[in-house]
């Protein structure tokens, strides 16, 4: 635990982290509907750039220091490619072509393939009990993948979601060290600016199928709400609750982004959780369970790399 967590009672803490993940967990159904009318890419260039922009103004209002070094800003933009870039589009995408829960549950993986990453690239030791987590999680991954009655199309957006999360286990990894000789908060301001320029290409591709003024009032509302709170304020939440408790404790929350997602999912879309999926998320959430299982009393990463 950091210097300075005794003075903040724990259930602050861990309703911060809460909060967090209901947000998250809210998204991909606010999400779902705005990707009705916004082009994947497009609204993923608009989240980023909307939300670099808020962090930018909190880092000046809170009197800190953006990173200016030209090797910090160069990694950062080097980070931005997977922790931004691919991993914004590849969830809009995918979103757009599967459902909320089948998005929530795969995202659920996250632990086990920041894991994996680091094991390929020496920063944690590779033990039995890992290798049992992986092939558990990738068990689960393939049944979710394949429920029974899923259409093809939702094959596609189901590997976007995963290439989206495997993306951002690989963020985590190598941007770690970086991260933890910086302020945060600067850091993903400087970020998000970085993955929003890198957004401008893909995004151009769409600008001739996107009409801002054909954008219903209730589009746009829910598009402010999850730029201002599952991007935005999740950030400096999780940040908050980052220097307060171990990673691993915070990691741990993510069990709740499926559960509250995919509850939303069945009463707004009337998906249906069939053995094939109810299997699959059960099998994952077991691999989670494995790798954030420790011993110590933080997520090895904070240690090893």
């Amino acid at each position: 635990m950091k210097q300075g967590s005794l003075a903040t009672p724990r259930f602050l803490v861990y309703g911060a982290l809460v909060l967090v993940q209901v947000f998250f967990g809210v998204h991909y159904l606010a999400a779902k509907v705005v990707l009705r009318e916004i082009p994947p890419a497009m609204w993923a260039l608009i989240r980023v750039s909307a939300a670099a922009a808020l962090l930018l103004a909190t880092v000046a209002l809170s009197g800190k220091q953006l990173p200016r070094s030209p090797t910090v800003l160069a990694r950062l933009a080097l980070y931005a490619i997977f922790g931004v870039v691919i991993n914004q589009l590849c969830f809009v995408e995918g979103l757009s072509r599967t459902t909320p829960g089948h998005s929530s549950i795969l995202m659920v993986a996250i632990p086990v393939g920041t894991l994996l990453f680091a094991v390929i690239l020496g920063a944690e030791r590779f033990t039995l009990r890992k290798a049992a987590s992986f092939a558990v999680a990738l068990l689960g991954v393939l049944l979710v993948l394949r429920p029974t009655g899923l259409a093809e199309v939702s094959l596609t957006g189901d590997l976007l979601i995963v290439t989206n999360a495997l993306s951002y286990s690989l963020f985590l990894v190598i941007s770690k060290r970086l991260l933890e000789r910086v302020d945060a908060l600067a850091a993903t301001a400087v970020l998000l600016a970085w993955g929003a320029v890198g957004m401008l290409l893909p995004a151009a591709f769409a600008f001739d199928e996107f009409d801002a003024a054909s954008v219903s009032p209730l589009a746009w509302t829910l598009g402010a709400l999850i730029v201002v709170f599952p991007t935005a304020l999740a950030y400096l939440l999780n940040f908050w609750a980052l220097a307060r408790v171990e990673s691993s404790l915070v990691a741990f929350f993510i069990y709740l982004q499926p559960l509250i997602a995919t509850t939303l999912s069945v009463v707004f879309f009337g998906e249906r959780l069939g053995a094939g999926m109810l299997a699959g998320a059960t099998l994952i959430f077991v691999a989670v369970w494995l790798t954030l299982r420790r011993t110590g009393s933080d997520y090895a990463l904070s240690h090893r790399f």
